[in-house]
């Protein structure tokens, strides 16, 4: 079955947790989302190709390839993870105040 009610937001808000669990002193967030989407070719081999997850379009074809071959483990991701420039300049301004005093 195709799963039609998840949007590559809520995608992104579930490794995000994922990865505070995991880290829960690492503040990055997920940015980049890409799906390892199997191929095969005409000799019945399988290959794998990379697929940027750019909107909820592409996270239902993610599922529908998922559906077609029939994966009954996880679905592999793999997720950049960034920090936002705000934090990054409030961690550099804490740290210069640190040094003053």
């Amino acid at each position: 079955m195709i799963q039609t009610d998840v949007t590559l937001s809520g995608l992104k808000g579930e490794l995000d947790q994922i990865n505070h669990q995991l880290n829960h002193i690492d503040t990055r967030r997920a940015d980049g989302v890409e799906y390892k989407r199997p191929l095969t070719d005409s000799t019945g081999t399988v290959r794998f190709s990379r697929m940027m997850l750019k909107n909820e379009d592409y996270v239902r074809t993610m599922f529908s390839i998922c559906d077609q071959y029939s994966t009954k483990g996880p679905v592999e991701l793999d997720a950049s993870l960034v920090r936002y420039v705000e934090e990054i300049q409030q961690k550099f301004n804490l740290a210069q105040e640190l040094r003053r005093d």
